[in-house]
């Protein structure tokens, strides 16, 4: 199974670093090669968060979102979010702003520092959120607690997206009051994390309306409740006939929740933007346009690794199957809002970040496998020899 994933993937990563050896150098094949392996191991991560959603997409969406859907959206979100920002956030001409990124990825690297603090607490505020789906148990799935009594509990408290969202305010309102003091309550330091979560929280609450209304047509029958069940869950309902095309808008949004969280991953905990590839070894000898050529190829096969695991997993109910996969992922979530949050008043090493991504996946599947069977297996082989 691993072997057939990783072909395709692989064979277009040796292939393109082998053409920009040719054309551009060995620098170039060298941070080609070093971006694309950081994204596949991305992709691995956020793959089982994606083969969920696409368990509960109707046929044709699911085949649309897992080939086309996942890389189109992938490619998007990372290439057009860092701008996107800037203009947002510094007020910048939007051509200015995307000449920059592809011939000054420098200048454009200093001006996405400079909304850092509100990029932070924006994509903390929402992530949390998505992570408190899981946590509180919106949807009222029947699940088997991964850590216990703690997170059995959590997960059928009464009205879970009220709780939801006053954690998420609970979070932006303390990182604000510390941020505050450490700054001696300036106004420049303090705004930005303060409007920067307010827009988190909303944006998550439009995503999900977006959502609602795509699922039930404009709130229909079905429309979700602040404790009510969340969007999602009746999918069947939809993805045929006339109304087809709502399930690919609210495809758009899972995918957009997920480039996002990735964007934060990178651009904001590591601090190195996605067309550029100046925080790779052998990178800072590359033109501006060569770097963004080299980061964009990368992203590229990141993104077709990340559609096929995700249609494997869904071929497979991996998700079934590994019962624990779907808390690990929603855990890793749960550790990124907060170090975004904790990032406002400290460095955090973006290498952190991904070394606890892969540790707590792998504990998940780990726990997830059927060690006792596995064992009374071996038990009795010998007996019956």
């Amino acid at each position: 199974m691993a072997r057939s994933l990783l072909t395709v993937p692989l064979s277009l990563t040796v292939v393109a670093a082998a053409l920009a050896w040719i054309v551009l150098g060995p620098a170039a094949a060298l941070a080609f090669v070093a971006l694309a392996l950081l994204e596949i191991a991305m992709a691995a991560d956020s793959s089982v968060p994606m083969a969920g959603i696409a368990g509960r997409l109707h046929s044709p969406a699911r085949r649309l979102f897992l080939s086309l859907g996942i890389v189109a959206g992938v490619l998007a979100m990372r290439l057009m979010l860092p701008p996107v920002a800037v203009v947002v956030g510094s007020a910048e001409d939007p051509t200015a702003t995307v000449g920059e990124a592809v011939f000054a990825p420098g200048a454009f690297a200093a001006h996405l520092q400079e909304v850092r603090p509100a990029l932070a607490a924006f994509g903390a505020a929402f992530i949390w959120l998505v992570f408190a789906e899981y946590l509180f148990n919106t949807d009222r799935a029947s699940r088997r607690s991964w850590l216990g009594r703690l997170e059995a509990r959590l997960a059928a408290v009464a009205r879970p997206r009220v709780w939801s969202l006053v954690t998420a305010t609970a979070g932006v309102a303390v990182t604000s009051v510390l941020v505050a003091s450490a700054a001696a309550w300036e106004a420049p330091e303090v705004v930005p994390v303060v409007v920067g979560g307010a827009l988190g929280i909303g944006a998550y609450l439009g995503s999900k309306r977006l959502a609602r209304w795509a699922l039930h047509g404009g709130g229909g029958a079905g429309g979700a409740g602040a404790g009510g069940a969340a969007v999602g869950t009746d999918t069947d309902a939809v993805g045929t006939g006339r109304g087809a095309w709502r399930i690919h808008v609210y495809a758009s949004t899972v995918v957009f929740e997920r480039g996002l969280v990735v964007f934060m991953l990178f651009e904001i905990l590591d601090g190195v933007y996605s067309l550029s590839g100046s925080g790779v070894l052998g990178a800072d000898g590359l033109s501006a346009l060569e770097q963004a050529a080299v980061g964009a190829g990368a992203i590229g096969v990141g993104a077709l690794f990340l559609a096929r695991l995700t249609s494997r997993l869904d071929q497979a109910a991996g998700l079934k199957r590994l019962r624990y996969l779907k808390a690990g992922a929603a855990y890793v979530l749960g550790v990124l809002a907060v170090l975004l949050w904790t990032s406002l008043l400290v460095p955090i090493p973006g290498v952190l970040v991904g070394w606890f991504g892969t540790v707590v996946i792998g504990l998940a599947l780990a726990s997830s496998l059927p060690w006792r069977a596995w064992v009374r297996r071996a038990g009795l082989r010998p007996a019956r020899g």
